[in-house]
Parts: C-alpha cells; sequence; structure tokens
C-alpha cells in the first residue's frame, strides 16, 4: 500500500511508534508520560548503535518525532489534508503580519498535510499562547530509505500568537519557507467561517470498501468497512476545503491578502479576513 501521509511512514518505520501511541493514549499526566516515551526512544537507539554506530546521532531528533506522534495519537490521530486549489491560493497569498488573536484548530495536537511541499505535527498551547510545530519534509522515511542514515527531515520552532511572523520565517532555511509559510497560512485559514473540513477516508482506500464503511443504514455494514479499511492501513482525513477557491490549475492576476478586523468591545481584540487571489 502506498502511504501518501508523513504520519503513515513514521508509524510503518519506527519499532516503538506503535508502543509510544499506546502509551500517550492511555496516560492520565501529560509530562510523566513525555518523560517515559523519550526513554523508551534512547533505549532503543542505544541498542541498535551497537551494530549501527549512526543510530546515536538520532536520538534528539527521534525523541521529538517520537512527541509529536504521541500528542497526535493522544488528541484523537486527527489528520488534516490542505485541498490543492486552498493550497495554491495561500501560496498567492501573502502572510499576515501576526498570527490570528484566536486559534480555531480542529484538535489540540494533529497531522496537517501540505501536498508536495511536506506536513507537520501541530500541537497547541494555550496556556502559552503558542503552537508547537514539527515540519516533516516531503521525501520523509520514504520506501526503501534507511531511516537512521537520513539527514535531518523535520524542523522544530515554536510560533506564539498573536505574535509577529517575521521572526519564525527569519530564523528557519530557504529550504523550508515554502513549507513553513503554507503551515501558518493553513493555520490563519482554519479561523475563516466558510473553511470545511469534510471527513472521509484517503483518497487511494478502495472505493467498495469506503462505500460499505459509509453504509448509510446498516451499523454492521459500517462498523465492518471501517475494520477493514483501518486493518489495511487506511486512514480518516478532514479535508479542507473553502468555497470560492478557484481550481488547483488556475493562473492568478493578483495577490491574496489578510485583513485585520477590529472586534466588538464584547468579543474584544480582532480577527484575519481573507481577501482571496484573483
Amino acid at each position: 500500500m502506498q502511504m501518501l501521509y508523513a504520519v503513515q511512514r513514521y508509524a510503518a518505520t519506527r519499532p516503538w511508534a506503535r508502543r509510544v501511541g499506546q502509551l500517550y493514549t492511555q496516560a492520565v499526566q501529560a509530562e510523566a508520560v513525555q518523560q517515559e516515551g523519550m526513554a523508551l526512544v534512547a533505549r532503543e537507539l542505544e541498542r541498535a548503535a551497537q551494530v549501527y554506530p549512526a543510530a546515536s546521532a538520532r536520538i534528539a531528533i527521534e525523541q521529538r518525532l517520537a512527541d509529536a506522534y504521541g500528542q497526535f495519537c493522544r488528541h484523537g490521530r486527527v489528520m488534516a489534508h490542505l485541498d490543492s486549489g486552498l493550497m495554491q491560493a495561500l501560496s498567492h497569498t501573502r502572510l499576515p503580519g501576526n498570527m490570528p488573536d484566536r486559534l480555531t484548530l480542529p484538535a489540540e495536537a494533529f497531522f496537517l498535510h501540505a501536498g508536495e511541499q511536506g506536513a507537520a505535527f501541530v500541537m497547541h498551547l494555550p496556556d502559552s499562547r503558542a503552537v508547537a510545530l514539527l515540519l516533516i519534509a516531503a521525501d520523509f522515511s520514504l520506501p526503501g530509505s534507511d531511516w537512521l542514515a537520513d539527514t535531518e527531515q523535520s524542523l522544530a520552532l515554536l510560533v506564539n500568537y498573536p505574535g509577529e511572523l517575521a521572526a519564525p520565517m527569519a530564523t528557519v532555511a530557504p529550504e523550508w519557507h515554502a513549507l513553513l509559510s503554507t503551515v501558518l497560512g493553513g493555520l490563519a485559514v482554519m479561523t475563516q467561517p466558510k473553511l470545511e473540513m469534510v471527513r472521509g477516508w484517503e483518497e487511494s482506500a478502495p472505493a467498495d470498501v469506503v462505500a460499505l464503511a459509509s453504509h448509510p443504514t446498516c451499523f454492521k455494514s459500517r462498523k465492518k468497512g471501517r475494520s477493514q479499511l483501518l486493518q489495511a492501513g487506511f486512514q480518516e482525513v478532514s479535508y479542507c476545503r473553502m468555497a470560492g477557491v478557484a481550481e488547483a490549475a488556475t493562473v492568478y492576476t493578483s495577490q491574496g491578502y489578510w485583513r485585520r478586523q477590529a472586534l466588538s468591545d464584547a468579543q474584544g481584540g480582532s480577527r484575519l479576513v481573507w481577501v482571496m487571489p484573483r
């Protein structure tokens, strides 16, 4: 089965992924399980380093990935997929000067797929008014690659809201700019009332089994279909779409932008309004 999403490739290639997912899902206190997960990854890689010395150099990288994956599992395994037309429109839109005052996220931690640019684990830190991002390169753990020997394929950073976006953009290497810009644009567009998150099975899933899992009247049929899809490794995905966004092949002649609109005294603060490219 072809794995479109980097989170699937992570789960398929890391021998500790299943255990990390279980630990984070079952734990009561997040801080304690983080330490347990970090220790698990370190033990596994130190053992691997006895026959493959390069493994020891990946401990910190793999600990970050394991924590992001664990948070993803803990908060419902939500996978958000930016529609290709929406991504193209965002690529023709200037980033807002600041993050939104308030975020509207599908989960406190989720996986955001940004097509051929890559992906990101997004983890909300409401007490700090920030989001922790772990950017994932598009070629992350592709079939046939040796992930223990791979160069850095992820980048961790913290983005405050409503903080300025010039600072995080300036701190990352140029090769990460396009993905970071799309991820930040995606977080901004999630605050828009017209955005729809349409839940469905990934597009490569067999149509007959998807139909069974979506049976309109029979609960047993839906349960059987879901079980078959999950056992085959397919995932439910929330597709991010917005009415009025042109198709992916559209040629834009004017750039989109974000404007900030003041809210009433009762609501306080302001919100971002997206003026789409044309």
